[in-house]
C-alpha cells in the first residue's frame, strides 16, 4: 500500500558501483568476487553480503561510513522529485535507459557503462536499467507493516532476502519502473545483481 515515509538527509553515489571502484578493494585483499568488464561498467555478480562487504572496507579506508542505502531512499532517489512511471516520463522511450526493450542491442551479454544514459533530476545515472542494485532492507511482500523512517532499513530476523531495485538491463521496461520491486537470496551472485553505496548526513 502506498504510504508517507520520512527520510532524512543522505547522499546517493552518482553511479552504481564500478569494476574500477571493485578492483581497489580486490588489490586490498579485502573483497573476494572477481571482477569482470571495463573500468566505467558497473560491478556484477556480487551478492548482497558482498555489496556489505565493500562498504566496510570503504568505510575503514576512508574513515567515512558507507552503506547500501534503505529502499525507500533508494526509492525517493531514483524519483528525483517526479510522479511518473520513470524518471523521465511515462514511457521508456530511446536512450534513456538499459533495458530488454529499451533499444539495447539484440543479444547484448553486459549491462553499458554505469554513466551511459542521461542522469536523473537528482542527477544519479542508471536508476532504472543497467544492473537491479541491492539495497539494505529485507525482502517483504508488501508495505504493510513497513515502517514511517524511511532512513533505517526494514529488516527481519534470520533475513533471507533482501531487496532489489530499479531493474537489470535483461529486463523488460516494466521491471525498471521507479516503483519496481524485486528480492533474490543475500548470497546470491547473478550478472545482473549490483550495487550503489549511500551516506547519511
Amino acid at each position: 500500500p502506498t504510504r508517507s515515509v520520512v527520510v532524512a538527509p543522505f547522499l546517493m553515489a552518482k553511479t552504481a558501483t564500478t569494476v574500477r571502484d571493485w578492483q581497489h578493494c580486490v588489490d586490498a585483499k579485502a573483497c573476494t568476487a572477481v571482477p569482470k568488464g571495463k573500468p566505467d561498467d558497473p560491478m556484477t555478480n556480487v551478492s548482497w553480503n558482498d555489496a556489505r562487504q565493500f562498504a566496510a572496507w570503504l568505510s575503514q579506508a576512508t574513515g567515512q561510513a558507507y552503506r547500501l542505502p534503505t529502499e525507500a531512499e533508494w526509492e525517493y532517489a531514483a524519483r528525483a522529485g517526479t510522479e511518473t512511471r520513470y524518471s523521465w516520463g511515462n514511457a521508456v522511450g530511446p536512450g534513456r535507459a538499459g533495458c530488454k526493450g529499451c533499444g539495447e542491442p539484440v543479444g547484448s551479454q553486459a549491462p553499458s557503462r554505469a554513466d551511459a544514459y542521461p542522469p536523473n533530476p537528482f542527477g544519479l545515472y542508471g536508476m532504472g536499467g543497467g544492473v537491479a542494485e541491492w539495497v539494505g532492507d529485507c525482502w517483504h511482500a508488501t508495505y504493510q507493516g513497513a515502517p514511517h523512517d524511511g532512513s533505517t532499513a526494514w529488516d527481519a530476523p534470520s533475513c533471507r532476502d533482501r531487496v532489489l531495485r530499479g531493474g537489470s538491463w535483461l529486463d523488460d521496461p516494466g521491471a525498471i519502473r521507479v516503483s519496481s520491486r524485486g528480492f533474490s537470496a543475500a548470497t546470491a551472485r547473478l550478472p545482473t545483481h549490483g550495487f550503489r553505496l549511500a551516506q547519511s548526513k
